[in-house]
């Protein structure tokens, strides 16, 4: 399973990368590179499971996940590791944001837990 189709480099994804290592939300991420808010943090989950050096704790913080949604995610993605994201976030009962579960699959990739 990968996190997005295009998982590529640009300068937009780096920006994101540099701002939010410096202590920026996402809401002022996205202002910056004029894109969705979503957007914003999908270039920074796509840096951190390609091993960007960012704070898991502060990502799950602002994308409010909390170690018990944490755990259930985390759960569904093993037992479900063939599958399309679609089909996890179906099966959490739509209860969770396709990034906050990219965001567990990028920590499940790096060996983090919250």
């Amino acid at each position: 399973m990968r996190l997005s189709g295009k998982n590529q480099p640009s300068n937009s994804k780096m920006r994101a990368f540099e701002e939010f290592k410096a202590g920026h939300s996402y809401r002022d991420i996205a202002a910056a590179l004029a894109v969705q808010e979503a957007t914003a943090e999908i270039y920074t989950i796509d840096a951190f499971a390609a091993g960007a050096p960012l704070n898991h704790m502060r990502m799950a913080n602002l994308l409010e996940i909390q170690s018990e949604d944490f755990e259930r995610i985390k759960s569904a993605i093993t037992a479900n590791s063939n599958a399309k994201l679609a089909t996890i976030r179906a099966n959490l009962n739509e209860s969770f944001s396709y990034n906050q579960i990219c965001f567990v699959l990028a920590c499940k990739i790096r060996e983090l837990d919250l």
